[in-house]
């Protein structure tokens, strides 16, 4: 409204500015209705000599900024709240869309914006609504659970056994890296999770669970937040390859939905720009971008290792995929990427077969000859056991479910195979201990687990027609050797344990007239009923039949159409 000649004088600096009427309140030194509402000062009011003038405002992104600001706050107060003008700054994305590098600053808290949802959230906590926890509660019980120096000792178990997985140097000094890895608490959290189990039994049992706990909450929350630093990416990859081990039993943290969740925020993070686009142009391999190429072609294979192994749709599609191959390219690449590279491609074969309403046998075993193949020179290098083992999981995937779809005759066949991959399987983990086989991701411990129950289940259901081919009690050893050498390895907490437990129960429940080895008093005295509810079968590819006996899913109704088609 145009400024009233007549009241010029009486209106207040701003007002007349921006030439509209100055509403002033009829009280001496108290600002105009105009200003107040606003939240801005008024020049009707006397200002101390002493007092910061206001800065001149800003231009362009900036006045608009001010301008959403100074509407949040008058929104607010007609809500029935009178914050102060620096509750409603805005925390712009700027810095979290350029996403600066892990050495570059440290994380900084996000102040909470006047967004509809938070500004509901908020009236509901005043109401007596219980929310989540809150991240800085969980940063100090993070503290109290862990002291300085057993925070160093676990980051350096870490670094020396896992840090390749999210690109630390194993040579990186823990005490220049433990900063780093502190100032994002779901990343230190994880990194404790893992290392904690090569302590000491009384201090895993102790601290495990609450770690468990405290990594829970903060991943949930931090998953509500976009665009993210690379120590959520890193801690999310730490939580899908080991979550038997965080979790103590299988499918505790449902590492499918979490790598899931990962691999969408790597779609709107800049850190991964070069990689997760469709773009043809070639990528600059420096030292920065192979690290990143690393950490999405890991979150990539811990999804699809779950995808097989839970018998859900992939979240990737195939051009993403051969993204992963780019960091092949590069003169800095060594043969532990290069591993995980044809390792991705072998999942994602099977799973593309898989999907299919109808399994073609022939021509899915045939495509996993094909990745032989095109791999070969990778099978020759060392430490290729571990590829061979997926080669013959995934064989194994195949002719299960193939298995139920064949006449009596026909199974002869598959049965026999199948125990051919899976004692292979078997043996080749047994074979090539090293020092590095307490530290293997859970991935491995799940194909020689769910080898070693197809066994079980074969011998139970086909032993007649296995005893013309195989030496029955051979096959009964081979079992309760796996399940000794599991035992064998590391803590109580750790997968081989939870997992070895699984197929003794099994082999116990299934060949009860095989002459047993002594197990532990967990795995004798375990109830039926907790059984049950501790085993679970679709991580395994198992279920449970009418009268209580386990039976071979052939049909994995969780896959819809196959993504060719999509």
């Amino acid at each position: 409204m145009p400024l009233d000649r007549g009241r010029a004088s009486r209106a207040c600096a701003s007002c007349r500015k921006q030439k509209t009427r100055c509403y002033e309140p009829g009280v001496p030194g108290k600002a105009c209705l105009r200003c107040e509402r606003l939240h801005q000062r008024c020049s009707l009011v006397q200002v101390d000599d002493d007092e910061e003038e206001p800065a001149p405002p800003a231009s362009g992104t900036g006045a608009r900024l001010e301008r959403l600001e100074k509407t949040v706050a008058t929104l607010l107060d007609r809500l029935g709240e009178t914050p102060n003008n620096a509750d409603h700054v805005s925390s712009r994305p700027a810095s979290a869309l350029t996403t600066p590098d892990p050495g570059d600053q440290t994380l900084q808290d996000t102040e909470s914006s006047a967004a509809p949802i938070m500004v509901i959230r908020d009236l509901a906590t005043d109401s007596g609504v219980k929310s989540s926890p809150d991240t800085k509660s969980l940063e100090t019980v993070l503290d109290d659970l862990i002291a300085p120096d057993l925070a160093l000792t676990l980051v350096a178990i870490f670094i020396e056994y896992y840090g390749r997985w999210i690109s630390f140097d194993p040579e990186s000094d823990p005490v220049v890296l433990l900063p780093r890895v502190r100032r994002s608490p779901l990343l230190f959290c994880a990194c404790c999770l893992i290392a904690v189990r090569h302590t000491s039994e009384g201090l895993a049992a102790s601290l495990a669970p609450k770690l468990y706990e405290c990594a829970k909450s903060l991943a949930s929350s931090t998953l509500l937040t976009a665009p993210q630093y690379i120590e959520f990416f890193q801690a999310t990859l730490i939580l899908c390859m080991w979550s038997t081990t965080v979790g103590q039993v299988p499918l505790s943290i449902d590492s499918w939905l979490l790598s899931g969740f990962a691999l969408q925020h790597c779609q709107s993070s800049p850190l991964f720009t070069a990689i997760s686009s469709q773009s043809q142009q070639p990528v600059l391999m420096d030292e920065r971008t192979l690290d990143r190429c690393c950490l999405w072609n890991h979150l990539c294979l811990a999804h699809l290792h779950y995808c097989v192994g839970t018998s859900r749709r992939s979240m990737l599609q195939a051009w993403q995929i051969e993204r992963c191959r780019v960091i092949i390219g590069s003169d800095h690449a060594i043969n532990f990427e290069v591993r995980m590279v044809a390792e991705i491609y072998l999942y994602w074969t099977v799973y593309e077969n898989l999907i299919e309403e109808s399994v073609d046998l022939l021509r899915s075993v045939a495509a996993l000859q094909a990745w032989r193949r095109r791999w070969e020179f990778v099978l020759e290098q060392p430490r290729s056991q571990f590829l061979m083992m997926g080669f013959h999981f995934s064989n194994l995937l195949l002719y299960e479910h193939a298995l139920k779809s064949r006449a009596a005759q026909a199974r002869e066949s598959l049965v026999s195979e199948m125990i051919r991959h899976s004692t292979t399987i078997v043996h080749v983990a047994m074979d090539t201990v090293d020092e590095r086989t307490r530290h293997l991701s859970d991935h491995i411990y799940h194909m020689i687990t769910f080898a070693a129950i197809i066994i079980c289940r074969l011998l139970n259901s086909y032993e007649e027609q296995l005893s013309t081919t195989f030496n029955i009690e051979e096959l009964d050893a081979l079992i309760q050797d796996l399940v000794q050498w599991l035992h064998s390895i590391g803590l109580p907490c750790h997968a081989a344990h939870t997992l070895g437990n699984i197929i003794a129960k099994v082999h116990q429940k299934l060949r009860p007239r095989v002459e047993k080895t002594p197990l532990p008093a967990f795995v004798e005295d375990l109830p039926e009923e907790s059984f049950t509810n501790y085993y679970f079968p679709e991580f395994l590819g198992l279920g449970t039949s009418a009268d209580g006996n386990w039976d071979l899913l052939s049909d994995l109704s969780f896959f819809p159409q196959s993504p060719t088609n999509s």
